[in-house]
């Protein structure tokens, strides 16, 4: 199984014109999926109550309200990683937090990491060029990573061509 970031770079670095649309189209898949989970998950939240009570006896409820309070924005955080946290998800949901605001905060940090991923597809080839020779150690490590990509994305779009020639 390929996380969706490998789908987003590989549609981006093909098909460039729609970055956009890939990543809007990738965020909002992402940001559905935390909601459907979040939603199926809720049903449990009765349930979820009386086992924190029973594990963390008086500290439940201060626990479940404290998620509730910073649960929705340190998703934000959570969503930037490249795969969506499904125990995150599930266990902000059993603490009561609505599974609109668990999927609009999915979907605003896959937004943010997707565009950042466009971006880099974007900006990357014409910054290697300037790079080269500077630095120490860690710039120049940088700098053959950099050109590296660039180098597959190159090749990707020659190969498609080859394969494609009249587009």
């Amino acid at each position: 199984m390929l996380p969706a970031e490998m789908f987003v770079l590989a549609l981006c670095v093909l098909q460039p014109q729609k970055g956009k649309v890939i990543v809007l189209a990738f965020a909002v898949a992402s940001a559905w999926s935390a909601f459907l989970l979040a939603l199926g998950m809720g049903t449990l939240t009765a349930s979820a109550e009386s086992l924190s009570q029973k594990l963390m006896g008086s500290q439940g409820p201060q626990v479940l309200a404290m998620l509730r309070d910073s649960g929705p924005v340190s998703m934000v955080f959570f969503s930037i990683f490249p795969d969506s946290p499904r125990s995150a998800i599930a266990l902000f949901a059993l603490s009561g937090v609505s599974p609109e605001s668990i999927g609009a905060m999915v979907l605003i940090g896959k937004l943010m990491l997707y565009t950042v991923l466009l971006w880099l597809i974007h900006h990357l080839p014409s910054r290697v060029g300037r790079w080269r020779g500077a630095g120490p150690f860690w710039v120049r490590w940088l700098q053959r990573r950099a050109s590296r990509f660039v180098a597959y994305c190159r090749r990707i779009r020659w190969r498609a061509k080859c394969l494609n020639p009249g587009a």
